[in-house]
């Protein structure tokens, strides 16, 4: 293939200036792919749709698999056609199989720059020096400004749940499509929020541990504690009661020990040391 401004071919030899260190400008779009595969061939206009309509604000590297072997196996390249979107130096989505084009736009949309993130980085720099007020109105701004960066909305939720205001954290969250809700930091965040929500009914920490000292079977009060706990930011402690609670009463509420870990999982991440864990112990527990 020949190429264009926005397409480009990429080998071993030149994949770290042209895709690791341009994603820290601009996405790089890296699409593994080879000759023969038929669904690659189908992927490929698509692609060049979409590094065409960003027009400079978005890059779509190609690599043959065919001639650069290392390059795929250095990738974990199993199957074709494999996307790995790189921003600032790191992979942050990973897509297999040819997907609609729908589906990846939204997946680009998400960390192609737009004017509003000059906004956004304002507002971080405005709550580096402690003034969270003058944050609030530059993502307020940059809300007004551009309602369709799914960014602003997942930092004002962040600001607002840092502030407290578990209301209006929500209202920024619930402003989002659930594809952009459920994925990345939107995710995260949804998860965190709905901790708190749970836990601004319940009991404080020093009484529900007075209860449990009472009694070790009070379900309600081990499970409000491991909410309390996941507020504080008190993840392990979470974790190992809600595996107390799953141990002595693994139906209690539906089975609401092992949905709250899963959703702590979300909330921390997969790379969080404490995840691969505490999977562990739960289906040991469960199996």
């Amino acid at each position: 293939m020949s190429e264009s401004e926005h397409v480009i071919e990429v080998s071993r030899r030149d994949f770290s200036p042209r895709v690791i260190e341009r994603s820290r400008e601009i996405p790089v779009l890296v699409d593994f792919w080879a000759p023969w595969c038929g669904p690659c061939r189908m992927v490929a206009p698509v692609l060049e749709r979409i590094a065409a309509d960003y027009a400079g604000k978005l890059v779509v590297a190609k690599v043959n698999t065919d001639e650069e072997r290392e390059l795929a196996q250095e990738y974990g390249i199993r199957s074709i056609p494999n996307l790995k979107l790189f921003r600032n130096g790191e992979i942050v989505e990973d897509i297999l199989g040819a997907q609609p084009e729908s589906e990846l736009r939204a997946l680009v949309e998400r960390y192609v720059p737009r004017e509003s993130d000059a906004l956004r980085e304002q507002a971080a720099a405005a709550l580096a020096r402690g003034d969270a007020d003058a944050a609030r109105a530059l993502l307020e701004r940059a809300r007004e400004t551009d309602p369709a960066n799914a960014r602003v909305a997942v930092d004002l939720a962040r600001l607002h749940l840092s502030a407290g205001d578990l209301d209006a954290a929500r209202a920024a969250l619930d402003a989002l499509a659930p594809s952009e809700r459920e994925t990345g930091d939107a995710a995260r965040i949804d998860a965190l929020l709905e901790f708190a929500e749970r836990a601004r009914e319940a009991p404080d920490a020093a009484e529900l541990a007075r209860r449990l000292e009472r009694d070790p079977d009070d379900h309600e009060a081990r499970y409000h504690l491991a909410v309390r706990r996941v507020v504080d930011g008190d993840y392990a402690e979470a974790l190992e009661q809600l595996l107390e609670l799953l141990r002595r009463d693994r139906g209690f509420r539906d089975g609401i020990a092992r949905t709250t870990m899963l959703r702590i999982f979300t909330l921390l991440g997969d790379d969080h040391e404490l995840v691969p864990r505490y999977r562990a112990r739960l289906f040991n527990i469960l199996h």
